[in-house]
């Protein structure tokens, strides 16, 4: 039993943000070489389901005719699947082809919004007109007007291939993975503990064993969290924090309940198992409430100085 168990730490910058990978109780050059593998991995991902990228799939979605088809990676399939359900489930409050919409706020910035904005309602219009079509790996656009964009959901889908890699070929199990400092996915702890020290804000945190976490929060300077269904931002209240098995789940999670009120938040969580919802108010939606969440040590050690620490 080790008493002190050795974690080699990994990072990569993708999808325009930071990822990190903890690996324990490994040879380093074998977690290295795991770790190399698995930003090989996140590259190749980063186009094909990027946006940013101008000759990748995404972006030959979004400028497909109308009657158009293209072919659709595993990678696209899964991830506009996931969102279609999404959509379904909360009337399109979570709508990943409302990219123009989120494009036009994003470039907006502070200006104050008006009504009359002839640029806001050509974009509102062809959003509510616009349609894609999945049909087995064929990807076909109905009406023109929509425009796809998995920014919201893109790095949990990352971090659960990434998990799935390095389980299923390199047959490592003790690792933490984490993207933006806004999704973590856990899997073994190290040691014998009984999770990794996750930080829930400032002074506060939880152990995840197996169990993802996503937070989001609205930024009034670049809104960055839209309401499809009104085409308005969603006013700073606070991070949304939610729990799931899965990344890409959580970071779907997150995404809704940032948008959703707090009765079609509970609504929306009931319909499935094993995951749940911090509203910034405290409340607790889900299964989110048989998680333990203490208090980060004082003085001594920090979960930032801890080896099996994330924040």
């Amino acid at each position: 039993m080790e008493d002190t168990p050795i974690i080699h730490n990994f990072s990569h910058e993708a999808f325009g943000s930071r990822f990190w990978v903890r690996i324990a109780s490994e040879d380093g050059v074998y977690a290295r070489n795991a770790a190399e593998a698995l930003f090989q991995l996140l590259d190749d991902l980063d186009f094909q389901t990027d946006l940013r990228h101008d000759s990748g799939p995404v972006a030959s979605i979004n400028l497909m005719p109308e009657g158009a088809m293209i072919a659709a990676s595993e990678h696209v399939q899964a991830l506009w699947n996931f969102s279609k359900d999404a959509a379904a489930e909360t009337g399109r409050a979570f709508d990943v082809t409302a990219g123009a919409l989120f494009r036009y706020w994003r470039e907006r910035g502070d200006l104050g919004f008006n009504p009359d904005d002839a640029a806001w309602t050509q974009v509102m219009n062809a959003y509510r007109e616009g349609a894609f079509r999945l049909e087995g790996c064929e990807l076909h656009c109905d009406k023109f007007g929509a425009a796809v964009d998995f920014g919201a959901i893109v790095r949990g889908y990352a971090l659960d291939r990434m998990a799935d890699m390095l389980e299923s070929s390199w047959g490592i199990h003790r690792a933490l993975l984490m993207a933006s400092g806004s999704v973590t996915l856990a899997l073994d702890p190290p040691g014998e503990s009984a999770g990794w020290r996750i930080g829930v804000g400032a002074d506060a945190e939880l152990k995840l064993c197996r169990f993802a976490m996503a937070s989001k929060a609205a930024d009034s300077a670049r809104n960055n969290l839209v309401d499809p269904r009104a085409g308005q931002p969603v006013p700073p209240a606070g991070p949304v924090r939610a729990i799931a098995t899965s990344a890409l789940e959580a970071e779907g999670l997150a995404m809704a309940g940032a948008v959703l009120n707090p009765a079609e938040a509970e609504e929306f969580v009931n319909r499935g198992c094993s995951r749940g919802l911090w509203l910034p108010d405290g409340t607790k939606l889900g299964s989110v409430t048989y998680f333990e969440v203490t208090a980060r040590p004082g003085s001594g050690a920090s979960p930032a100085a801890s080896p099996e620490a994330a924040s």
